[in-house]
């Protein structure tokens, strides 16, 4: 007899595995959703509500640090060792082997059988799961354990139930359990569990199955599923996702049901059948495929006989591809998109800035990136979805345009730098042309801690080869600009105490001057070439026009301050203000068809302003005043206070002056009542015209171990002022999955700022 005395084994054909760590994919059981990404939060944010730690068993390990893993440890308060026979080990017997243990109250090895019986408040721990039974067995020869009648924990997550019997074969690699239950909810509060007759777990092939599985809500079964094919592992499979709910007034009631088909480990589908009451049913699908050297995704919506719109097919297709070449250092993108009519966007967006898309995209460009040389290419077309524009009114097609840089060695501090681009327009009775531009530019750049200064030479030459049908323009016409520029900075900076913290004040003046001959391009058609907006970076500009059919004249000087506050401690900016303004010495001439000239010796002032106020509000805003009306044109503010994960508050106003003023506001926000439950929203209204375009509201109840959510949703269709609302519904189980229609992209776009606590 040896009492109180541990004992170490060398290693032998005793092998514990992780007899039921597949259990964790009981909780996707219905619906193998994946986790959506998380934002600013750890993996314990979404068990924040649930009580501060499971009543778990804790597992014994090595009396010693330096014991080897791959023996094992057996302690006992008593113990018989027999050469033949069974050998008996009693009181609080513990058996550990690396991250695997037992304990029981007695624990006997036929040395005959080579069987492991424990009995009597059997544990067993492995890597992934905890399990507390009556007894347990283990079968040297068959490599074959059993365990009978216990409760299980998942050691990540909040996975926990209770199983009659688990029988796991090595040789097989497979796991059988009987009368399963399954829950991340506290025992003290099961909102939930999912029950099964019978678990199939396949760890080779790592697929599971259940059979006679059903989802009980406070014990009332709720949804039965006679057979269910599951992952053991992050390997995708293929199956049912979680249906989605809702409906709205323009096509009733919207209920889609996914099907994610695992093509191969690169490859796969979704095809979504989808009812919509007052049109009828529509199918969608989406093919994802992804290469070392390329990804991308192929989607089809189809919708025979709109029963709203005359029985018209409605249809959708879009591709998008991406390819890497040469090491990574070229890039091909594509984006394909075609839909069957206007109205399309209209009556399936699900949002104002899709509903007022006017032409779609179609595009094929190339980047290379070397050393000194950049090149981009561009093949571009759309499609109209604006019924009131004409073809002759549609962006052009662009086939192709290739641009080039290169620069040269340096000499010195001297850059010596060349662009050129060459492109051909084409659009439907219209005139069509190639343009060839080419840039050299010379730059001096000196640079020290505290002052920058670089003036730049440059050269813009373009030609035109075109045909005019209508015989407005000539056939070749050109044009040749000089420009120079002078930029120049200062960096000042000073240490400041405000509000009891040291901050680095800099101080930023800087001067940007500009001269360029005014050229007479009043020949020149105009393909891509628009005004640029006013801002404080585009006062810095060389041009003041977009695209390459225009180079502004100017003799002009740019005078611009930036202030920050940097924190000492973490270099974060604390705030930061910028004022500028353009001085002009001669009037602007060179203008875009039926454009007027500016004589204008000063431009608009520019100001833009950001600050950290604490830890919880951030302020941003701009304002463009021009002191020539004088009048403010342009203007925003925009506030945020989020205090913590929970909560948000939004609010953003915007006014611009044009030809039809645009002024709106923004509200927006989630704000939790208690600690489950939370309202949110947002208020998007224009002040302009008296109305609301886009209202959304919504409860959210968070629980430690599900949650649901419901959300209605207003907002505006198209110009002629029509309304969209919907209603949409989710009901989410943590670590199980949910239904209903899944709104958090669309609260995350809505609501900047917000976390959604279902992912």
């Amino acid at each position: 007899m040896i009492n109180n005395k541990n004992m170490h084994l060398p290693t032998g054909p005793v092998r514990w595995r992780a007899l039921a760590a597949c259990l964790t994919l009981i909780a996707f059981i219905p619906l193998h959703l994946a986790a959506g990404p998380l934002t600013d939060r750890d993996e314990s944010y979404q068990w924040r509500l649930c009580p501060a730690g499971q009543l778990i068993p804790i597992r014994p390990g090595y009396t010693a640090d330096t014991t080897d893993p791959e023996s094992i440890e057996i302690r006992a308060d008593s113990s018989r060792l027999v050469k033949e026979g069974v050998s008996r080990f009693d009181g609080d017997v513990e058996i550990v082997r690396g991250q695997n243990s037992i304990r029981a109250e007695v624990v006997t090895y036929d040395v005959d059988a080579g069987i492991f019986n424990a009995e009597g408040r059997a544990h067993l721990w492995d890597g992934a799961m905890i399990w507390a039974g009556e007894s347990a067995t283990y079968d040297l020869n068959s490599e074959i354990s059993q365990l009978y009648d216990g409760k299980y924990w998942l050691r990540n997550g909040r996975g926990r139930g209770y199983a009659g019997h688990l029988e796991h074969s090595r040789r097989a690699d497979l796991t059988v359990l009987e009368n399963v239950d399954y829950s991340t909810c506290p025992l003290s509060d099961e909102a939930w569990r999912v029950s099964a007759a019978r678990i199939k777990l396949d760890h080779e092939s790592d697929r599971g199955s259940a059979s006679h599985a059903v989802l009980r809500i406070r014990d009332i079964p709720v949804f039965y599923f006679p057979y269910v094919n599951f992952p053991l592992s992050d390997k995708r499979k293929s199956g049912f996702l979680a249906p989605t709910m809702g409906t709205t007034n323009e096509s009733g009631f919207d209920l889609q049901i996914p099907y994610y088909w695992n093509l191969a480990p690169n490859f796969d589908a979704t095809i979504t059948p989808r009812v919509l009451t007052d049109r009828g049913a529509m199918l969608g699908t989406e093919f994802r495929y992804l290469s070392h050297q390329a990804k991308g995704k192929f989607a089809v919506e189809y919708l025979p006989g709109d029963d709203i719109r005359n029985n018209k097919d409605r249809s959708l297709v879009s591709l998008h591809h991406t390819q890497s070449f040469f090491n990574r250092r070229g890039r091909l993108r594509l984006t394909l998109n075609n839909v069957s009519d206007d109205e399309y966007f209209e009556d399936f967006g699900s949002s104002i800035s899709v509903t007022s898309q006017r032409f779609l995209d179609r595009r094929a460009t190339f980047n290379y990136r070397g050393e000194n040389t950049n090149v981009y290419a561009l093949v571009q077309a759309y499609q109209t979805v604006d019924n009131s524009i004409s073809s002759s009114r549609a962006p052009y097609r662009r086939l192709p345009q290739i641009s080039v840089r290169h620069r040269l060695p340096r000499f010195g501090r001297l850059h010596t730098t060349l662009n050129a681009d060459a492109t051909y327009f084409d659009r439907d009775d219209s005139l069509t042309a190639g343009r060839i531009n080419i840039a050299p530019s010379f730059s001096y750049k000196y640079t020290s801690p505290y002052l920058l200064l670089e003036p730049k030479l440059t050269l813009r030459h373009t030609q035109y080869f075109m045909d005019d049908p209508d015989s407005v323009f000539d056939d070749n016409e050109s044009r040749s600009v000089p420009m120079l520029s002078i930029d120049s900075s200062l960096f000042l900076e000073r240490n400041l105490e405000l509000f009891g913290k040291t901050h680095l004040q800099t101080l930023e003046p800087r001067v940007f001057y500009l001269l360029v001959p005014n050229v007479d391009q009043t020949q020149l058609p105009r393909f891509d070439s628009g005004l640029l907006d006013v801002s404080f970076r585009n006062i810095f500009r060389d041009n003041r026009f977009t695209g390459g059919d225009r180079v502004g004249d100017a003799n002009q000087v740019t005078t611009a301050i930036t202030s920050r506050l940097l924190d000492t401690e973490n270099g974060r900016e604390a705030a930061r203000i910028s004022v500028g303004q353009i001085f002009y010495f001669r009037d602007r001439e060179v203008v875009l068809p039926n454009g007027i000239e500016n004589d204008d010796s000063v431009s608009e002032l520019v100001a833009e302003a950001a600050a950290a106020l604490g830890a919880d509000w951030n302020l941003r805003g701009t304002v463009q005043w021009d002191p020539n009306e004088p009048q403010t044109q342009r203007s925003s503010i925009a506030v945020r206070y989020r205090p913590n994960l929970e909560t948000v508050l939004n609010f953003r106003y915007h006014f611009r002056r044009a030809q039809s003023d645009v002024e709106q506001t923004d509200l927006s926000a989630r704000f939790p009542l208690t600690d489950q439950i939370a309202i949110l929203g947002r208020w998007n209204y224009s002040l302009q015209e008296n109305r609301t375009l886009e209202a959304i509201g919504g409860v959210e109840y968070e629980s430690c171990c599900w949650g649901a959510r419901i959300i209605a949703r207003r907002f505006l269709r198209n110009s002629e002022g029509a309304f969209d609302n919907g209603v949409f519904m989710q009901v989410h189980f943590r670590g199980l999955g949910g239904f209903g229609r899944k709104s958090g992209s669309l609260l995350r776009r809505g609501i900047p700022g917000y976390v959604d606590p279902f992912e």
